[in-house]
């Protein structure tokens, strides 16, 4: 190697295991994903929840977000910390379930965590480790989408055609603290027996 010569290069990927891979069973065609929202160029990582439309053979990601840092409810407290990937963006409302709030702003800069700053307080405690969930009103007691299959591989969002993806129907031993995105318990009722959830 010449002196002064400097390499950058990306270590390779190494898959992780997240199922029993036997158990996996994809489902057949390509699906088309709305890319609305997403930043062209970002990658969904494998078992990303989907919910897709059966007829339209159409899907969308399901934006849930794990909480880093417990958050306390109050009238200058406007920012909530969750992992990194979450999907988030401005405009957006988040819920609980029974409390939410809208997005205004993301903060990216940290490497551990990204920050979002929600316009009013979200009205109750949230849990470290919890997740919460795109919400279809400011209330946050709805979900606005709900996953009925996953992503089988991680997919590139591009804008020059159509973003062609590939489905999971059913996978056992999903070790859950593994996944790269997080699965509500609602997800999981809308993934239904198909998939077995361990820790």
């Amino acid at each position: 190697m010449a002196a002064g010569t400097k390499y950058n290069l990306t270590p390779e990927h190494k898959p992780e295991e997240f199922y029993r891979v036997e158990t996996g069973v994809r489902k057949s065609g390509p699906w088309k994903l709305d890319i609305t929202n997403l930043v062209v160029g970002s990658i969904l990582p494998v078992f990303t929840p989907i919910q897709a439309d059966l007829k339209k053979r159409t899907i969308v990601p399901v934006r849930n977000f794990r909480v880093v840092e417990a958050y306390t409810t109050g009238d200058t407290a406007l920012s909530i910390k969750v992992e990194k990937g979450s999907l988030a963006y401005v405009g957006m409302f988040i819920g609980s379930g029974k409390k939410g709030a809208e997005v205004t702003a993301i903060d990216k800069t940290n490497k551990a965590y990204d920050v979002l700053t929600i316009k009013a307080a979200f009205g109750e405690d949230v849990a470290k480790d919890a997740v919460l969930f795109e919400a279809t009103a400011v209330g946050g007691t709805v979900k606005k989408n709900t996953s009925n299959f996953v992503l089988f591989d991680e997919k590139k969002v591009e804008d020059d055609g159509p973003v062609l993806c590939t489905l999971l129907m059913q996978a056992y031993e999903v070790k859950e603290s593994k996944l790269p995105m997080p699965i509500h318990e609602l997800d999981k009722v809308g993934l239904t027996s198909r998939f077995q959830f361990e820790y």
